[in-house]
């Protein structure tokens, strides 16, 4: 008696399986195909901005080591305690001369086929510098 109440168990729990449908996960990485540009527009934002004359690149991407390269760009007047000194003195070179400040904007146009309205999608991004704003067809989707 109990090995058929222990089959018309699993037979149940089977065919429930069965007709369960899975959530197919799909990811897509996005390391090629991207636009870069130093200049600081709100229009870039718009998807039908031209970025043709934009820089072709691949992240990751570091667009500071392009220069210009100055010792002043990272010239520091302090005392490091660490190191022993109680005087402030000028020292250079902890970003190797690299332009460290500024604005620069990535575009990529890419497509989810298969991607059905209603539909959720999570967009993640590793890797981008302070301040970041990512847009997706025009709107703001995210800053940190």
């Amino acid at each position: 008696m109990n090995t058929k109440r222990f089959l018309c168990a699993a037979l149940g729990a089977v065919c429930c399986f069965a007709f369960m449908q899975a959530q197919v996960r799909t990811e897509q990485t996005f390391e090629k195909g991207w636009k870069f540009t130093r200049e600081d527009n709100a229009e870039f934002a718009n998807p039908s901005y031209n970025d043709s004359k934009w820089q072709n690149v691949t992240v990751p991407h570091d667009w500071a080591i392009y220069g210009p390269f100055s010792i002043n760009n990272d010239k520091q007047e302090m005392a490091i305690t660490q190191d022993g000194q109680t005087e402030a003195l000028e020292h250079a070179g902890r970003t190797g001369g690299l332009p460290f400040v500024g604005t620069g904007w990535y575009r990529l146009n890419f497509g989810a086929p298969g991607f059905e309205k209603g539909k959720k999608a999570t967009l993640i991004f590793d890797g981008a510098m302070s301040h970041a704003r990512v847009y997706v067809t025009g709107q703001e989707a995210g800053y940190w």
